[in-house]
């Protein structure tokens, strides 16, 4: 116990985790690995609530929330009531059958890092109506991770409720009371049991959620299963995920559960990216070794490093931060952002904010030029957050641009490197995928800047965009509709959120081992590996490690980093590229396109679940 005191007390202090990590595996004794439970039978009842107040779902789309009382076996720490259950949001046509087993696919959907089911909502509503045009009805799940239920919504609820985003700013960062309860900052210590929530857990869960839709094995040939970004990574563990560790027994291998395929969006799905499964030996000593690591690495997320709650990086403030900006955008587009005096400044998000939103390296010692220092609506004030012409790496969408003077960021690297001849589209196009160089801020401080929406900026041109000498971006580059966008990341007429406030540290670092690092314990579970780079050099097996065996849809955007994993081989032969695309546009991009064609990431999805 004065070993855990002490990791508590350096994690508090800022001590490096690497040392902190040394201390602990040199000076105990790690437990051997945690045993798998026994497979468990699924939820035992279950709460389904309409969902209202989304435009996007017109007359012809039905949304329920749907929550099922499932105490995880995987959960053994005390934690909260409302942590026993899992949900989601399922999308059904109002013409089609009302049983999920009628259906004739069902598409469950993980959401990315730091991300929660209304992240989909602007897809969810395409992928059914566009499968229904054409005689065919599908659901669409969109799965909200059970790391959500450590949420305060209570400012959130409230805010609507009163119609003004100020109630929701009072209560999360002014200490206002909203009858008698006072938002509280949990530290990682309170959330220790969420160093539990890894990806076993994770893996449960969906066939929990998979097995109540469809309760007969026979119907799961119509299961798809699929993720964005993180959620994307989430779908070849699951693909090759054995439940019982039995392989006689295949109605619960995760490639059954997934009978119809997979939907990777911006992310692909593997299992065993360099390939141990072809080296058996080397696969052992590394499950073993891994092991030990991973032990020692579990005992510091279930003593305080369960979620990134830091001194000097709190996500549950950022993201409260960023759907405060969505909620006034939502309720009062045109009005003046007082964000600036509403949010203060505050260590657990400062860093944040001047990495993703300088404008040049003098700003991240300043902090000028952050979107606090201008005047803006309160919809431009949300596109300065968001959109790819002004965030950082992946966190971005194309939402249309400023409609005031701009002026080019300097940071990470200057605007115009696409444009240097030979190295331009060759070399430089790598930082561009990951957001850079092509990143604006207003040029006056004083002066109201407004936003043009993504179908009001210039049209593209044989030239395209360029940034030193003619249009900054244009309709091929804009494909989200930012009051769509601020509608679904505004968490108050809702009963999930655009954000997972405390996505558990334990998912990523149980995904880097059960995908290399040694699979021990829980991950024992990852049985039905396939290809890799050793299966490729020792038996001349597949390269990339996409499940084989189960049709696959991977989507990539067109603009997005991800698709640099190509260089080494890693996407699958059959990817599709959607040009003009941003990380979050794969899933938000407005049904109406510029281009006059039908929307191309939902389209192609509801393609894929209805191809016979």
């Amino acid at each position: 116990m004065a070993l855990i005191r002490w990791i508590r007390l350096s994690l508090s202090m800022g001590i490096p985790l690497a040392v902190t990590a040394i201390v602990v595996l040199a000076g105990l004794s790690v437990p051997e690995s945690s045993a798998v439970p026994a497979l468990s039978v699924g939820a035992d009842r279950d709460v389904v609530s309409p969902i209202t107040g989304d435009p996007s779902l017109g007359d012809d789309i039905e949304a329920t929330y749907v929550r099922l009382h499932y105490p995880s076996p995987y959960s053994t720490m005390a934690h909260p009531e409302a942590c026993d259950w899992i949900s989601f949001v399922r999308y059904r046509s109002k013409n089609g059958p009302v049983k999920s087993a009628d259906a004739d696919a069902v598409l469950t959907m993980q959401p990315g890092t730091f991300s929660g089911a209304a992240n989909l909502n602007p897809q969810a509503p395409q992928v059914v109506r566009k499968a229904a045009a054409t005689g065919k009805y599908v659901e669409y799940i969109s799965l909200d991770r059970r790391a959500n239920c450590a949420e305060d919504r209570t400012g959130w609820e409230a805010a609507h409720q009163a119609d003004d985003y100020r109630v929701a700013a009072n209560y999360y960062f002014n200490g206002a009371a909203i009858d008698g309860k006072s938002y509280r900052y949990q530290t990682p210590q309170d959330l220790d049991y969420l160093g539990e929530y890894g990806l076993a857990l994770t893996m449960d869960d969906w066939r929990v959620a998979i097995e109540y839709l469809l309760p007969a094995a026979g119907d799961r040939h119509k299961s798809f299963c699929g993720g964005h970004s993180l959620g994307a990574f989430l779908v070849g563990p699951m693909l090759a995920w054995d439940f019982d560790q039995n392989a006689t027994t295949t109605d619960d291998a995760g490639y059954s559960l997934c009978g119809g395929g997979s939907v990777p969006l911006d992310g692909f799905a593997m299992t065993d990216p360099v390939g141990f499964s072809g080296a058996p030996p080397l696969d052992m000593f590394l499950s073993a070794v891994g092991g030990v690591v991973k032990n020692g690495v579990d005992l510091l997320l279930k003593n305080g490093l369960s979620v990134a709650q830091l001194p000097v990086l709190a996500a549950s403030e950022i993201m409260n931060a960023y759907q405060l900006a969505a909620m006034a955008a939502d309720q009062k587009p045109d009005a003046e952002s007082d964000l600036a005096s509403l949010v203060p400044r505050d260590l657990r998000t400062e860093s944040w904010m001047r990495l993703f939103y300088g404008k040049d390296y003098l700003d991240l010692f300043t902090g000028n030029n952050l979107p606090r220092d201008f005047r803006l609506t309160n919809t431009a004030a949300l596109g300065m957050l968001f959109d790819q012409n002004s965030a950082e790496y992946v966190l971005q969408a194309g939402l249309g641009f400023y409609d005031c003077a701009t002026v080019g960021k300097t940071y990470p690297v200057p605007n115009g490197l696409a444009s240097v001849p030979v190295l331009g589209p060759t070399l430089f196009i790598i930082p561009l995928r990951v957001g850079y160089g092509q990143n604006y801020t207003p040029v006056d401080h004083n002066q109201l800047c407004g936003w043009k929406n993504y179908d009001q900026v210039p049209e593209s041109t044989i030239d395209g965009i360029d940034p030193v000498r003619g249009n900054p971006t244009d309709l091929d580059h804009e494909v989200s509709d930012i009051r769509e966008f601020a509608h679904a990341m505004n968490p108050g007429w809702q009963p999930t959120d655009f954000f997972e406030e405390y996505t558990p540290l334990r998912l990523i670092t149980d995904m880097i081992f059960a995908l290399g690092l040694g699979r021990d314990g829980e991950l024992r579970q990852l049985q039905n590996r396939s290809g890799g780079v050793l299966n490729f050099l020792l038996h001349g097996d597949r390269w990339q490690s996409t499940p084989a065996g189960n049709r696959n849809l991977t989507l990539l955007a067109g603009d997005s980093p991800l698709q640099n994993a190509g260089y080494a081989g890693l996407l699958p032969a059959n990817v599709k590229i959607i040009p003009g695309y941003r990380h979050y546009d794969v899933v938000t991009a407005a049904e109406r396109q510029n281009n006059g064609m039908p929307e191309m990431a939902s389209t192609l999805i509801a393609n894929f679940l209805t191809r016979p």
